[in-house]
């Protein structure tokens, strides 16, 4: 379940940061300080999850 959560939460994370900074690539338009923020926010988020979700279970089962 939690590496559920990890995935949701990366595709989440990316999918927003794509609706926030593609407006960079358009002439005339302004990033504001809250989608600056919003990107740089997600990028621990991002790494958290990548870390659940690549780390190995602890239990063993006999």
């Amino acid at each position: 379940m939690k590496k559920l959560l990890s995935v949701v939460l990366i595709f989440g994370f990316l999918f927003t940061d794509f609706l926030f900074f593609h407006d960079i690539f358009k002439p005339g338009e302004v990033t504001t300080l809250a989608q600056y923020l919003t990107g740089v926010l997600s990028l621990p988020v991002i790494f958290l999850c990548l870390q659940a979700i690549l780390q190995r279970d602890k239990h063993v089962n006999n």
